[in-house]
């Protein structure tokens, strides 16, 4: 089957877009003997932009979130379904809501990590007034009505998907996302004299950066010889700086950031409303304990708790606490809890397992799909 794989992100090829993750789907359907034809949706030039932005000004809309309305959905669906009948695609998968070819006479499906109805629940919901929630509700429903099926990351997604937008449960199936290029770790490793790791390209504060930063002098008093490596964009090594304990990086080359997993014994990041996180599967992979929020799909990716260290209270003192307390736990505890996750990741997150979900999914084997544990 031919299959033409979207994204507003930009190519769906370039391994920069989106973490990777539609280079790496596409990946796994070729090697289920599928042809993919990527389709970069990022199409927009900038005075489309701008005048989109003044449409927006002018119906009272913002002016600066041209994307989440109906006439830029409608060029980037437009644009995906013209190239997927040039190229006589089967079916189109769409890497979100934004560029769903809806009304356009083709088949699509919709892989996403969030809904729009989850995000405005979430500690880092949209500040819009209803009338504008309502019309960016209303888009979003026809999205995901008009697929053929639609392709949540998670449980809880689905659960959105079906409960808040009325998509039908047989069209609904969570297939997950697999983790990211870092190697699993295969050595023996002490929990006790381990750092603990923060990563965030961006977005430090909702990424639960801030909060990190307030329990760290906690940890600290209680546990002097405790070292914070943060990896993080200017604002996170500006805030870091001067703090005792904090080694704060930019930019780090691939093979060191590895080695900050491998040698890590806790990946602290409370992410308060990051709806997957591929940090967490990374983290896993490594054999890091995960400490963090106990929101989103870190239940789900965690088997509900039991393979990482989860919070119910954003507060510092609690996060601090959790630290702490693992720190305390046995080693050979550790090293039981890691193992089961790492074991987890490889089984349930590799992209093969993710592709043979999808396409299952997708019914292009004729089988139900086998759902994400």
């Amino acid at each position: 089957m031919k299959i033409a794989i979207s994204s507003v992100a930009g190519p769906p090829d370039n391994p920069s877009t989106w973490s990777n993750a539609p280079a790496h789907l596409i990946a796994a359907l070729e090697a289920r003997g599928h042809t993919c034809v990527p389709i970069d949706s990022s199409c927009l030039s900038i005075s489309e932009k701008a005048l989109l932005g003044a449409g927006n000004a002018l119906r009272g809309l913002p002016w600066n979130a041209v994307s989440w309305f109906g006439p830029a959905r409608k060029r980037r669906g437009t644009h995906v379904a013209n190239i997927a009948r040039h190229n006589d695609c089967d079916l189109i998968i769409c890497t979100g809501t934004l560029d769903a070819p809806v009304s356009e006479g083709v088949n699509y499906a919709i892989w996403l990590d969030n809904t729009f109805a989850l995000l405005q629940r979430s500690a880092v919901k949209l500040p819009y007034p209803p009338s504008v929630v309502a019309q960016i509700e209303q888009l979003e429903r026809s999205a995901l009505n008009g697929a053929r099926s639609v392709l949540p990351f998670s449980r809880h997604v689905r659960d959105s998907v079906i409960r808040d937008y009325g998509v039908h449960h047989d069209k609904v199936h969570a297939v997950g996302c697999g983790s990211g290029s870092l190697p699993p770790f295969t050595g023996e490793k002490d929990f006790s004299r381990g750092h603990l790791l923060f990563v965030a390209k961006h977005l430090f504060s909702s990424k639960g950066g801030d909060l990190l930063l307030k329990a760290f002098p906690i940890i600290r008093a209680q546990r002097p010889q405790t070292k914070l490596i943060l990896i993080g964009n200017a604002e996170a090594r500006a805030k870091a700086a001067g703090m005792e304990g904090v080694e704060a990086h930019g930019f780090v080359e691939r093979d060191v950031l590895n080695r900050f997993f491998h040698d890590a014994s806790m990946l602290v990041q409370p992410m308060h409303a990051d709806p997957w996180g591929q940090v967490y599967l990374e983290a896993m992979k490594a054999r890091t304990v995960i400490v963090s929020l106990n929101v989103a799909a870190l239940p789900e990716l965690t088997d509900g708790g039991n393979l990482g260290v989860l919070i119910d209270e954003a507060s510092p003192r609690k996060l601090a606490e959790a630290v702490l307390s693992t720190y305390a736990i046995p080693q050979a505890e550790l090293d039981q809890l890691t193992r089961k996750a790492q074991a987890r990741v490889l089984d349930h997150y590799s992209w093969p397992a993710v592709g043979q979900r999808v396409d299952s999914a997708l019914a292009l084997e004729g089988n139900p799909p086998e759902a994400v544990e």
